[in-house]
């Protein structure tokens, strides 16, 4: 049988001294301590979810597409905002 690949965005930040790694199509996330094993953690995260919609009959979300684009953007304030630490 061949295998079919589906691809998801997975975004990842650091906090602490974890990576959080999150697949927003999904609505799952995943952890490690470097950044590889989140990146790895993901995919098997993935996979256990698709896996477990598969076996219920709940439909999967389609993969993401190449059409994405990531950002940055500054902004500036004449007074200091309060931040959450």
């Amino acid at each position: 049988m061949k295998a079919t690949i589906f691809q998801y965005r997975v975004i990842i930040r650091k906090e602490g001294k974890n990576y959080i790694a999150d697949v927003p199509t999904l609505g799952i996330s995943d952890f490690g301590k470097t950044l590889e094993t989140a990146k790895k953690n993901a995919q098997k995260a993935i996979t256990c979810h698709i896996e477990g919609l598969a076996k219920t009959n709940t439909e999967v979300p389609a993969p993401d597409t190449s059409d994405y684009y990531v950002s940055t953007a500054q902004v500036s304030f004449s007074r200091l905002p309060k931040f959450a630490v």
